[in-house]
């Protein structure tokens, strides 16, 4: 498997557990690959529609890389089997 399907093989993972949600602006963040477990680590942001609701508050649009999002880590095996999805805590510097 190549890092770009990975990178898909995650977003359509993301998609389906967050079907209900309308979740939006669906974008890669982070990827990495774990030689040692010989697995992709992809971390996933996007917004629910009440983040991006409150992304239309003047913060976040004078500094749009703030705009309320959420972060998954999703573990995929290089042969493209589904490992995990976590929470991933992103700071946001003060």
């Amino acid at each position: 498997m190549v890092a770009s399907e990975a990178v898909q093989a995650a977003k359509d993972h993301i998609l389906d557990l967050f079907k209900d949600e309308k979740i939006a602006r669906v974008r890669l963040e982070e990827l990495e690959f774990s030689v040692e477990d010989d697995t992709w680590e992809v971390t996933i942001g996007f917004q629910h529609p009440w983040q991006a609701e409150s992304s239309d508050l003047w913060p976040s649009v004078l500094r749009p890389e703030f705009a309320a999002r959420t972060y998954k880590k999703v573990c995929i095996r290089d042969d493209g089997t589904f490992v995990s999805m976590k929470h991933r805590d992103v700071s946001i510097p003060a």
